[in-house]
């Protein structure tokens, strides 16, 4: 067992939730476990850059997700501060001109801008997060032991805590367990991290970005007792579209994500692997053989779902099965890094720009589309997996509901079909492409679907014949009173 106990030192942790984005409207509790292995990396190099320190840090962030026990945030006043900026010791502007804001009594010029600097009391001022099966060995654990003991702070400067390394499991009971079920997203470090940090640091005058983006893992509280349903499909790594022009329209996403999937194919290792290609180790360009198992989804990410949606393309997204191997997983996220920018003729070159923690657009931030509901709607539409005598029938509500459960939701008590989308911004069915049938095969049919569940539903949802390929994506649909 290895662990970190902090002891936040005032009885309050002031630290942005990055979710939020420049707003800084939130706090960010529990502690993400990526901010604490930052703050490590930091007093390593504050303490001289150690060869022990780098070794037993790069030895942590093979981990993975550790468990967290910690209290609950008291109710607090995130006010507006002024804070001001720092000294100018020149107190005209740069033309010499004008005489800048000037302190009475001082020659210093100075001007005071407003912060936000979002803080809360706590109810138990001491957080631990730890690993009950980690043993590193005495030596990492002696020079993580002076790690620790250098951090001052977590999260804002004014955030001070006191670090120490334990070894001893008792009276730890986990109030944040990993889970990819979990409803709350937080930041954990990965193998190659440190070294990221580390060179991320000696060029970060040219990063917008700083520190660069850590992966998330999905938590769920360790007393929650009803855990919602999911899908076979969890994790969703997003990136905007960056293009000169209009914006891409919600009905061209199929052909974007066709192009997409080619280029990470061309990517990966030849031939690809199964959780790429969808197609299994025995499958042939002749006789190609689809996957039994759930792999890599591709999805488009519009602007829907509000008042004032116009449905257009802000980006997409590669969707990872729950159940993943870590090593498949790893290769999944190096094919993705691989492929910046995708061709699609005509219409020009688009590139693929990661999705930051400080997105400010709401559809661009992957809780948008996971978070619980008992009624989701689809934003693309569905294509059935069977031919029906008639579209609009009870036969075609009989698919739906089989294709939920392949897709591993639970069977919904209400579907709803029709040729025009519930969800505001979405376009009528009749203006997507048919999706690609095998050859020989009529074409496969496809409509909008509302679904109602007997309990809450956590994302993304994808279902239908096309779900690995842009069909088929739901999204959560509030009931007018």
């Amino acid at each position: 067992m290895l662990g970190f106990r902090i002891q936040y030192l005032r009885g309050v942790v002031a630290a942005a939730d990055v979710s939020t984005g420049q707003e800084k409207d939130a706090v960010e509790w529990p502690p993400h476990p990526d901010r604490l292995f930052c703050a490590l990396t930091q007093a390593w190099a504050d303490l001289g850059e150690s060869a022990s320190g780098a070794s037993a840090l790069r030895e942590l962030e093979k981990a993975g997700a550790p468990l967290i026990q910690c209290g609950q945030l008291l109710p607090s006043n995130n006010r507006i501060r002024y804070v001001p900026v720092n000294d100018r010791y020149a107190p005209l502007d740069k033309d010499g001109k004008k005489l800048a804001q000037v302190i009475q009594g001082t020659s210093l010029g100075r001007d005071r801008k407003a912060r936000k600097i979002p803080q809360a009391p706590l109810d138990s001022a001491e957080a631990v997060v730890f690993w009950p099966e980690l043993d590193l060995g005495q030596e990492a654990i002696a020079a993580l032991q002076r790690v620790a003991r250098q951090v001052s702070h977590l999260g804002h400067s004014s955030s001070f805590v006191c670090v120490e390394l334990t070894t001893d499991p008792s009276g730890l009971e986990p109030d944040w367990l990993p889970d990819p079920e979990g409803a709350l997203t937080l930041r954990v470090p990965f193998p190659g991290r440190f070294d990221e940090l580390v060179q991320a640091f000696k060029r970060r005058k040219d990063m917008v970005s700083w520190p660069p983006l850590a992966l998330s893992v999905n938590y769920i509280e360790a007393k929650q007792e009803a855990r919602p349903a999911t899908g076979l499909h969890g994790e969703a790594i997003l990136f905007r579209l960056c293009r000169d022009g209009q914006p891409l329209p919600i009905e061209a996403s199929v052909n974007i994500l066709s192009v997409w999937r080619k280029a990470l194919l061309a990517a990966s290792p030849q031939p690809p692997p199964e959780i790429l290609s969808g197609h299994s180790a025995s499958s042939t360009p002749e006789r190609p053989v689809p996957s039994r198992s759930p792999h890599l989804a591709l999805i488009p990410i519009p602007d829907v779902g509000h008042d004032f949606a116009g449905g257009q393309l802000l980006g997409v997204a590669a969707v990872l099965p729950r159940r993943i191997e870590p090593h498949q997983r790893q290769l999944c996220l190096g094919v993705l890094r691989q492929v910046s920018c995708i061709n699609l003729g005509v219409l020009g070159q688009v590139r693929l720009a990661p999705v930051d923690a400080f997105e400010r657009r709401k559809a661009l931030r992957p809780a948008t589309w996971v978070a619980p509901s008992t009624v989701w709607a689809s934003v693309t539409p569905v294509v059935l997996g069977k031919y029906p005598k008639q579209l609009f029938s009870e036969d075609s509500c009989r698919i739906v509901e089989e294709a939920c459960l392949i897709a591993g939701l639970p069977r919904p008590v209400s579907v709803h079909i029709g040729p025009m989308p519930w969800i505001r911004g979405s376009v009528p069915s009749a203006r997507f492409p048919a999706f690609p049938s095998r050859l020989g095969k009529p074409r496969r049919a496809h409509l909008h679907v509302k679904l109602e569940f007997d309990r809450p539903v956590c994302g993304p949802v994808l279902i239908g014949a096309g779900r690995h390929l842009g069909y088929g994506l739901f999204r959560q649909l509030k009931e007018l009173d």
